[in-house]
Formats: structure tokens, C-alpha cells, sequence
């Protein structure tokens, strides 16, 4: 036993087995002493996490220091070692790299929303190698979750660029666009459209002014109307009117739907206005393009059906085969 410790080789096998062990001992301890003691499961994973990537880094530089000659060809091993990994591990360094500058220079953080290279999701979990996200979109229509973990590497952050949903400023322009046709009340549809956008946007505008505030400290970003508007267009079945709003970006979906329903609500009570949609129209010739709704005076009387035509037009009007 006594030869066998002589030997440089097998010295250093022995203490680097007993310093990994030790190493593994301690972490594994720190992780159940993080567990036992912490109450919130966010900060058991900062925790345990933290006290993972410390011990790895302490095991790296311990076998740095026991397998090094010397200290004096510390800095020759170094080189040696760093060129072949730049060429053997160049995805490796460049997932590193990514990761160093997500920490540093706080790029996201748990909890964002974050698009990279055509992948969007939520940020749950960011290593040394990837960024996990749970997935928004895919076959599912806005930005609603899929329920699938996609793993990212951390090189993407060096070769794509990375949009920040919430990172500094929680909220998005959104926009519901709907086409009435040329002879409906298209000015008391954009109204319609307006006042409830308005109505729901108070607290909305409140709060992203204080988070502008905030941005334009470290961004030279300046927002002087956060206020709903709707923007008018003419189109080729009708006129198109598009609601611009500000909303939170993880509620989008929410809120265009409950916005959707009110809209739609409110529509259907007003009898001069109609949808627009690809259809084929037989209309006498004096029929004017700009006229008033045709059978809009019995549908005001009570006699309308949801889509804005009598029965007497839906036999003229029939859609394109």
C-alpha cells in the first residue's frame, strides 16, 4: 500500500476520488439543509442550484490544482487545455459563453416570456448547457401553453436574437382587426370598438407608465399615448377596423377575448352594421354601395337575425361555390 501511495499518478487518483467524494458529501448535505429549512419552493431551487454549480466549480479547480506539474506550468496546462477544448467543445464553450451572459448581464430571468430563433415561451429553469421553456404557441392559436419543455441551448443566445416579452416592460400592443361591410355604420362600429378598449384600459395605462418610467432609465424609450385607438382602412370586401391596445403579454388571449365578446354583443344589437366575408351579391343596379344596410328597418323593428340580413336578402345573396 505503502509503494502504491508512492507513486505520483496513483497519489493524485486517490485524492482526487477522496476530494469528488467529499465534494458530492457536502453538496448533497447542503441540498437537504435547503430543503429541511426553506419554506418557498422558489428559493429550494436557487438554492439547490446554486449549491450545485458551486460544487462543480470547486471540483474543477481542485482538479486543476492536483493534476497540474506545478504552479509554475499551471498557466502551459491551461493553454493546452483551452486549445483543444476550442476546438473539440466549441458548442460547449459557446453554451457557456451564452450562459455567462445571461447572468451577468441579466438578459431574462425565471418566470419571462422570451422568443428565440422561432421557439417562445416561459423561462422555468436556465443551466450552464440550456434554458428550458415551457412552450407557448405551436398548434395552439396565440400564446397560450402546449404543456411540452423545450430545452434551449445557451449558444442560441450568442447567434439569435432573444425578444423579451416581460423583462422590463410587461405589457404589448395587441391588434383586433374586424371588416364591416362599405354600407355599414363603419364610424359607429369604431366606436363600439373604442369604448370598450377605453373601459378596459384604465388600469392597464396606469401601470405601464410607471414601468416606462422606470425603462427610460436604462433605455431610451419614450411612449406619449398608451391610450386604445382604431385605425380605419379601406380593403376589398369592406372596410377593415383595427384595434390597437395595450395589454399585458401573458393575457393577451384574454383579454382579445373578452374584448371580442363585447364587441360582438354590442354589434348585433346595431342594425346598421355587418360583417364582411367573401361572398358572391345580386343586388338590383340603383342599389347603392354607400346605402343604407338593406332590411336594416326590419331588423331595427325586431325582425333581425345575427350577421345582418332579412330573409328576403339571404335568398339573393348566396356564397361563392
Amino acid at each position: 500500500m505503502q509503494d502504491f501511495l508512492q507513486n505520483p499518478i496513483a497519489r493524485d487518483a486517490v485524492l482526487t476520488a477522496v476530494v469528488l467524494l467529499a465534494i458530492l458529501v457536502i453538496t448533497f448535505l447542503a441540498k437537504r439543509l435547503a430543503r429541511s429549512t426553506l419554506d418557498s419552493p422558489e428559493r429550494i431551487f436557487r438554492a439547490t442550484r446554486t449549491t450545485r454549480r458551486f460544487g462543480l466549480l470547486v471540483a474543477i479547480v481542485a482538479l486543476i490544482l492536483i493534476w497540474s506539474p506545478g504552479f509554475g506550468d499551471l498557466f502551459t496546462l491551461l493553454t493546452v487545455i483551452g486549445a483543444g477544448m476550442a476546438i473539440a467543445l466549441r458548442e460547449v464553450l459557446l453554451a457557456v459563453a451564452g450562459w455567462m451572459r445571461v447572468t451577468l448581464l441579466s438578459e431574462y430571468h425565471h418566470g419571462d416570456r422570451i422568443e428565440v430563433n422561432g421557439v417562445r415561451g416561459d423561462v422555468v429553469d436556465v443551466r450552464v448547457m440550456r434554458t428550458t421553456l415551457m412552450e407557448i404557441g405551436g398548434w395552439v392559436d396565440n400564446d397560450q401553453s402546449t404543456g411540452r419543455l423545450v430545452h434551449v441551448p445557451n449558444s442560441w443566445i450568442l447567434e439569435y436574437p432573444v425578444y423579451n416579452y416581460t423583462g422590463t416592460f410587461k405589457f404589448i400592443w395587441n391588434e383586433l382587426p374586424i371588416v364591416v361591410t362599405f354600407r355599414s355604420d363603419w364610424r359607429a362600429a369604431r366606436e363600439i370598438m373604442l369604448k370598450y378598449a377605453t373601459e378596459s384600459a384604465e388600469i392597464v395605462e396606469q401601470q405601464a407608465r410607471k414601468e416606462i418610467k422606470a425603462m427610460s432609465r436604462e433605455y431610451l424609450i419614450h411612449y406619449s399615448i398608451l391610450t386604445p385607438f382604431v385605425y380605419v382602412r379601406v380593403v376589398e370586401n369592406g372596410v377593415e377596423l383595427t384595434l390597437r391596445y395595450l395589454c399585458e403579454a401573458q393575457k393577451r388571449r384574454g383579454s382579445e377575448h373578452a374584448l371580442n365578446l363585447l364587441i360582438l354583443d354590442d354589434i348585433r344589437e346595431h342594425p346598421d352594421i355587418e360583417f364582411a366575408y367573401s361572398m358572391v351579391g345580386l343586388f338590383p343596379p340603383e342599389t347603392k354601395q354607400f346605402g343604407p344596410v338593406p332590411g336594416s328597418d326590419e331588423r331595427a323593428k325586431g325582425g333581425m337575425g345575427f350577421g345582418g340580413r332579412t330573409q328576403d336578402e339571404s335568398t339573393r345573396r348566396q356564397p361563392d361555390q
